[in-house]
């Protein structure tokens, strides 16, 4: 028999990030990958995922596939959206931090985006499978 396989939780957290990842892509994402952050809460060491930072319509689009309810506006503020995703992922049952807006500077223009919190190994594997879900 094969011995077993010790992974680290780096490597835990970066398999669920790829499986989500993968379930963004086939579900339609157009977006840059999500990354492994490492933080210390309380003293004590997490991983964590992050969702690279999201346009107005990437959020709206995510909101839509976790089950959320998204207005229909022609010019929806990153207010408004930011709360719609956060509310998605509320119902989803990914309870964490509210999202922020930033604003990001591109060659020719300025543009609000929406940063969703980062997430747990439990939360990512979570949205992954509404995602796969929905395919």
């Amino acid at each position: 028999m094969a011995a077993p396989m010790i992974r680290t939780p780096h490597q835990a957290t970066n398999d669920a990030r790829l499986r989500l990842d993968d379930a963004l892509l086939r579900a339609g994402f157009d977006a840059a990958p999500s990354m492994v952050m490492k933080d210390v809460v309380e003293g004590v060491k997490i991983n964590r995922v992050r969702i690279p930072a999201l346009s107005l319509s990437q959020s709206q689009w995510l909101a839509r596939k976790l089950g959320g309810q998204v207005a229909r506006s022609d010019q929806p503020t990153a207010s408004a959206v930011r709360k719609e995703l956060d509310q998605a992922l509320r119902a989803a049952g990914v309870i964490a931090q509210p999202s922020t807006v930033v604003v990001a500077t591109l060659p020719s223009r300025r543009e609000n985006r929406i940063v969703p919190p980062s997430l747990s190994i439990g939360q990512v594997i979570r949205v992954a499978k509404i995602l796969e879900a929905h395919q």
